[in-house]
């Protein structure tokens, strides 16, 4: 029975192991304030880890890495940079991207680079026409969109209903 326990723990410290790694940068903020690009961020990160497919490293950690290099987190904005961080980082994937205004319409831009070969595996980017909270349900929708999955039907209903009727349904 201890053996059995034995090569139980084993196989789920190897199936960890293997499992594929990931971190994101913060967004680049074009025409909108940091603060708001920051908690965007947050946002799709959060959602990144909601959807189970890799195992996400803590953003401080990218963060600390960024600090020790004399990156600031805006200032690591091309692959380049990313692939130098993620390989610091041990991770197999990196994502970037940017959040843009241009008048009311809103754009965001992600890519998911492969640490080893540098090259971009998945770009994904979103035409937002509204205001700035309407934002976080398309960051939530593009995470999953990015990791090539389906989105629950709870997310897809509040970008169709919009965030304040689906609190307010959901409330009801």
């Amino acid at each position: 029975l201890s053996i059995f326990a034995l090569i139980l723990t084993l196989s789920n410290i190897n199936a960890q192991e293997s499992q594929t790694t990931l971190a994101v940068l913060d967004f680049e903020p074009r025409g909108i304030n940091t603060l708001e690009a920051a908690t965007l961020t947050d946002r799709f990160t959060s959602e990144i880890g909601k959807t189970e497919t890799m195992t996400l490293v803590d953003r401080t950690m990218v963060e600390e890495i960024l600090t020790e290099q004399g990156f600031q987190q805006s200032g690591c904005t091309t692959d380049e940079c990313a692939v130098e961080v993620g390989a610091m980082l041990g991770v197999q994937f990196m994502i970037s991207g940017s959040i843009g205004k241009l008048g009311e319409t809103y754009t965001i831009d992600a890519k998911m680079v492969s640490v080893e070969s540098g090259a971009s595996v998945e770009t994904r980017n979103v035409t937002y026409i509204g205001k700035v909270d309407g934002l976080v349900t398309e960051i939530e929708l593009l995470a999953w969109d990015i990791m090539n999955l389906e989105p629950p039907l709870a997310l897809k209903e509040k970008k169709r209903l919009g965030a304040q009727a689906f609190l307010e349904a959901a409330a009801a």
